[in-house]
């Protein structure tokens, strides 16, 4: 698609880069207004503010090294400049949600807060911003499908900057796991507003999440990385996250 969505001189405009901040910015927006419109008080907002700061930095972090991981270490240690440019694409978000998460779990501690009652406020921003990142991924080519010439809505990339393959009918994966994760928001939206036990609705996100991502794993046709039983690391890690929120789900039913 369009890889560089604006150029002045040397001045550039990732579209990767600027997805992924429009979806931190929405993210926050979001749950200062689900923070307003909460008859508990979960969590200030200078609290929000400043904890959502750290998950963006360690949540990029955390992404950045899942994707170096999986991709080809040895280019990055041949040019390890490469692995500072997370504008251009190249970020795994279990990474992300795996680093954020574990220093949510130190922060909340620290600040007494309940985890559970923090992570249903948390879900269905977590969807939102998945699903508007994922927009980036189209626009830069990563993340792509497998070759189809099947179906009606296949995309073909053209651009040279583009890191998909280029010239044939692909699988739109990222369309896929955005719709999917704004749908996914939508319904924990209007189902986190309903009576329920504190941690049902996160536990609903990571069963539903980790669904969407095995699935569509499938037909992408990006390099997975090593793969164990026939699945990549993506989707071993949505077996866990799967069972974790069976697991909640059975706890507090």
């Amino acid at each position: 698609m369009h890889p560089i969505l604006f150029s002045f001189g040397i001045f550039k405009i990732y579209s990767y880069g600027l997805f992924v901040a429009i979806a931190f910015i929405t993210s926050i927006s979001y749950l200062s207004y689900s923070i307003k419109k909460s008859k508990e008080k979960i969590i200030s907002h200078d609290d929000l503010y400043s904890l959502f700061t750290y998950i963006m930095i360690t949540g990029i972090i955390g992404a950045r090294l899942l994707f170096i991981f999986t991709d080809n270490l040895n280019n990055y240690i041949l040019s390890p400049l490469e692995i500072f440019k997370v504008w251009q694409g190249g970020l795994v978000y279990y990474g992300g949600f795996i680093s954020a998460t574990a220093f949510t779990v130190i922060y909340i501690k620290r600040k007494k807060m309940s985890l559970f009652k923090l992570g249903d406020l948390f879900a269905p921003a977590l969807a939102l911003g998945h699903g508007i990142g994922r927009i980036g991924c189209f626009f830069a080519g990563c993340c792509y499908g497998k070759a189809s010439n099947n179906i009606p809505w296949s995309v073909i990339f053209t651009d040279d900057l583009s890191l998909a393959v280029k010239g044939i009918h692909l699988h739109p994966t990222q369309l896929y796991e955005a719709l999917s994760n704004f749908l996914l928001f939508l319904f924990l939206h209007f189902y986190y507003k309903k009576e329920h036990k504190a941690g049902i609705p996160f536990a609903v996100y990571l069963t539903g999440c980790a669904v969407l991502r095995f699935t569509i794993e499938f037909l992408r046709g990006d390099y997975r990385g090593i793969q164990y039983y026939g699945l990549s690391i993506s989707q071993i890690i949505s077996v866990f996250l799967f069972i974790t929120g069976v697991f909640i789900i059975c706890r507090k039913k």
